[in-house]
């Protein structure tokens, strides 16, 4: 069946029941979202009924809802279809989004026709006819049914990623509800039961960054996001971000702990300075207006180190390092230092850099903590060089 644009799905006169999940957690989240009168701002209130509907209720709700309105704006034979679809076939998000068109909510033409096109396709994942080939045998034609394909390997593995993701947001669901008290993430422990692969990881990663960003964007008073959160407090708001963080720099790790467990080739040891070569870096800098006489150490004391401190003479950028505690060690790839920790791990712009690097080469201690009271703003370092770094120490 071609996809063809369908004309927009009006909600019913007569409003589908409300329904009471059987949950503590109504007396704060309310009850279901009702759409009678058409909401002022679509985008909060789409917001809160997706948020509803992922607290209380799962895939095997979503499907139900997706059937009902099948039932109700598209043919009641599709509905019954809809029924033997395997639950993990099912968005969720769809899912919700049919409920609240049953719960009155107008669509848009854009939100009508995705939500009529999952259902082909949810559709034909049950419907879908076997191709049949004619072979000859003798005088007549003979069909043969064609095996179906079966997923392959990446499909297999990606699933794995996709259902560890589950976990992982069921794990920050109990954190919200719990308010943070009880609830502790082992973001690799996760992984590592489902074995899912480092280069599916960022499945994850992109999901969870979106959601820091959210949270980030819904602290600002004139946000879209704002009037959705306004029952958060300052406190609760920096919890979440802790806890988003912390999972990012875990998902990071699990990245440089299954890439450091592959097992290579067995090859020739490589010298270090060979593992190096492609680094780009300042050997020496000195500028007589910043009274600045800087010598750099050789990259091979960045390879194998827990602990570096990076100078960028061209940005006035201040570099600190600090290794994951899975990698323990930072190695070194083309132009680029890895196994680091994205959330220890810190740049800044230096004011007065003659004066604030004198601070920064005596004792650890006494760096790390200078280095912290810096009154600058801070982001997170992408490990790359260029031939104006200058790498001060390194342990």
């Amino acid at each position: 069946m071609p996809r063809v644009k369908a004309p927009i799905s009006k909600p019913v006169v007569d409003v589908v029941k409300t329904l009471h999940p059987k949950d503590p957690d109504t007396k704060y989240k309310g009850e279901e979202p009702n759409f009678n009168i058409q909401p002022e701002n679509r985008v909060v209130s789409l917001a809160k009924g997706f948020n509803w509907y992922n607290h209380f209720y799962a895939k095997k709700e979503a499907k139900e809802f997706i059937c009902q309105f099948a039932d109700r704006h598209i043919k009641p034979q599709d509905a019954k279809i809809l029924h033997k679809v395997d639950e993990k076939e099912v968005n969720l998000t769809l899912g919700w989004l049919a409920r609240m068109s049953l719960r009155g909510l107008e669509l848009s033409e854009h939100e009508d026709l995705t939500l009529r096109n999952e259902i082909i396709r949810l559709v034909r994942t049950i419907t879908k006819p076997e191709t049949k080939v004619k072979s000859m045998t003798g005088k007549h034609a003979v069909e043969k049914p064609v095996e179906k394909a079966r997923p392959n390997v990446q499909e297999i593995m990606k699933e794995k990623a996709r259902e560890a993701a589950g976990e992982l947001e069921g794990h920050f669901d109990d954190f919200i509800k719990f308010n943070g008290k009880t609830i502790t993430t082992k973001v690799v422990d996760e992984l590592s039961k489902k074995n899912v692969l480092p280069q599916h990881v960022n499945l994850i990663v992109d999901v969870w960054k979106k959601k820091l960003e959210e949270y980030t964007e819904a602290q600002k008073p004139k946000s879209e996001f704002a009037e959705g959160y306004s029952h958060y407090s300052k406190t609760q708001f920096k919890n979440v971000t802790k806890y988003i963080e912390q999972v990012l720099a875990d998902l990071n790790g699990y990245i440089n702990v299954k890439k450091a467990q592959k097992t290579p080739r067995k090859r020739k040891a490589v010298p270090v300075e060979k593992l190096v070569g492609k680094l780009k870096f300042c050997k020496e800098f000195k500028d007589p207006a910043s009274k600045l006489d800087l010598v750099s150490l050789p990259p091979t004391k960045l390879h194998g180190a827990s602990e570096a401190w990076v100078y960028d003479t061209a940005k006035r950028k201040l570099h600190h390092y600090i290794a994951d505690e899975y990698s323990k060690t930072f190695n070194i790839k083309g132009n680029t230092l890895l196994g680091f920790c994205t959330k220890e791990s810190e740049v800044k712009t230096l004011r007065k850099p003659s004066d604030q690097l004198k601070e920064i080469v005596g004792s650890k201690p006494a760096a790390r903590k200078f280095f912290k009271e810096i009154k600058s703003v801070s982001v997170t370092p992408n490990g790359r060089f260029n031939e104006h770094m200058v790498i001060l120490k390194a342990f």
